[in-house]
């Protein structure tokens, strides 16, 4: 986004294109999943995630998708509620997995904190933990 300028709201074709992309990424689609962010996005793992790190550009991000799928035999994302408020759009996401070397099962909820720009992801964040994304939505929109 360009410094100094606020965000126009997030319309509900913006939500929908941005929850397609996790349907895109459950089919293994990485462009229809990357086709949602701006070429300048910047994609945020905290620190209390597997995959924690900062990855800036739409390409980056394309290459930690790519890697980040490797892992599993079987990966499914259910998203199970949603906030909107502004430019920002939380979702709360289920996952089951199961790894391709390991057979490991896992079964775990996250968040990921949408910031748009012109109906694109300008800005995601991903928490495990719930009242940090919700911290962080009401830091985003100024609430």
């Amino acid at each position: 986004m360009t410094p100094g300028r606020r965000a126009a709201p997030a319309t509900e074709a913006d939500v929908e294109r941005v929850e397609s992309s996790y349907e895109a990424l459950n089919g293994r689609d990485i462009d229809g999943t990357i086709g949602v962010l701006r070429d300048d996005a910047k994609w945020v793992e905290h620190s209390d995630l597997p995959e924690a790190g900062t990855y800036e550009g739409v390409e980056t991000i394309r290459g930690f998708l790519e890697q980040f799928l490797e892992s599993w035999e079987m990966f499914r994302q259910e998203i199970e509620e949603r906030m909107v408020r502004g430019h920002c759009v939380l979702l709360f996401i289920h996952l089951e997995a199961r790894g391709k070397g390991s057979g490991i099962e896992v079964d775990s909820r996250y968040a990921h904190l949408w910031q748009l720009d012109e109906g694109r992801g300008a800005r995601v964040d991903a928490y495990y933990d719930r009242d940090q994304a919700l911290a962080a939505l009401r830091a985003a929109y100024g609430d």
